[in-house]
């Protein structure tokens, strides 16, 4: 009887192969299958306050940026120019004025995306504004947060995160504002941090301090297949936390709300191995007198993010390695990865044609 054979009698599943977390073939197809496929969150809306108001970056190799047009609508496109390919806003946030103009030859654009003029181009050549406008994105704001997709049509963001919407309804996220962020660039794969937020097999060993705030023993974890996503709850220890909300919806979405502040992260992939963890951190009142006590909220999940990843930084380097293939899940505390994993598969399966990304 195979190893293999014995673990399906024994009653657990397998973890994806090793190779699926160092792929770079198997990367582009999750890239344009379901980075671009899925909203992304992209920035917050009080960056983009006045008409004009613009945030730049990228999503999972993307160059992209975000405006508020002239109507008070956030609108997105790809950062680049229609003429020769030129990034069109270099900052990293900023105002442009009522144009946004090409800095490589002048071609300016409207807020709403439109061609407005091709400089000295050449007498009696015409473009039509429309069919030579900013390649666009879908973009939608919600409770203060602004998320885009690469790929144009498809459901909206509030069908998109589904449960979450009237879940997180009486937490004040429109009353709380930016106070830091802490974004970190990790050699760890996409899929081996997601896996890793989604059990709490390791807490006992890893996180001293959350063990101490939370009732690990009584730790859940929710899995909701069709919706996609995930949500995480604890009691609370006497002294620990007041209530709050965690949810993490694929592909890598987390958010973790309580009635003063919340911790809100995402993933921006960088390649197959390579992410950014990326973290800002809100709170309802961020005056000069709160500061230390905000500051030492957000060292504290900070300090968390940083035991997963000294750990998880090794288990990458061993996937790929070659000595490692894969090993067995417990099904009874990495329900929720097998669950993710599901997801990943899912994620890869033929679908329609993608809108607004050019065909390999």
């Amino acid at each position: 009887m195979t190893t293999e054979t014995s673990a399906a009698a024994g009653g657990f599943d397998w973890t994806l192969p090793a190779s699926d977390y160092c792929d770079p073939a198997l990367y582009e197809r999750e890239r344009r299958e379901i980075f671009a496929r899925n909203w992304m969150l992209f920035t917050w809306s009080e960056r983009l306050q006045k008409p004009g108001d613009y945030v730049t970056g990228t999503l999972a190799g993307y160059p992209v940026f975000v405006i508020r047009d002239d109507d008070g609508v956030v609108r997105a496109f790809h950062n680049v120019c229609r003429h020769r390919g030129a990034q069109l806003l270099e900052k990293e946030e900023g105002h442009c004025g009522k144009l946004v103009v090409c800095p490589y030859h002048s071609w300016s654009f409207t807020r709403d995306g439109a061609l407005n003029k091709a400089v000295d181009f050449g007498e009696g050549i015409t473009f039509d504004p429309k069919a030579w406008g900013l390649y666009a994105i879908d973009a939608e704001e919600w409770r203060g947060l602004v998320f885009l997709r690469i790929a144009r049509g498809g459901e909206s963001l509030i069908d998109w995160l589904g449960p979450i919407h009237a879940m997180a309804a009486d937490y004040p996220l429109e009353q709380q504002h930016y106070f830091m962020s802490k974004d970190r660039d990790c050699a760890v794969d996409w899929k081996v941090y997601g896996e890793n937020y989604l059990e709490c097999y390791h807490c006992r060993t890893m996180h001293p301090g959350l063990c101490q705030s939370m009732d690990i023993d009584n730790y859940r974890i929710d899995t909701y297949p069709k919706d996609k996503f995930f949500h995480l709850h604890a009691p609370k220890r006497d002294g620990g936390l007041t209530r709050g909300l965690y949810f993490y919806r694929f592909p890598f979405l987390m958010l973790n709300l309580y009635d003063w502040g919340s911790s809100i992260a995402t993933i921006e992939p960088l390649g197959p191995g390579r992410i950014r963890h990326i973290n800002w951190y809100f709170f309802t009142d961020v005056s000069p007198e709160k500061a230390e006590e905000n500051r030492r909220s957000a060292e504290w999940s900070a300090q968390i993010v940083t035991e997963d990843l000294d750990i998880i930084t090794g288990v990458q380097r061993n996937l790929a390695a070659g000595i490692y293939t894969r090993g067995p899940l417990s099904p009874k505390n990495e329900h929720s990865v097998k669950a993710f994993q599901d997801m990943c598969r899912e994620g890869l399966e033929p679908k329609a044609p993608l809108r607004g990304v050019a065909a390999e």
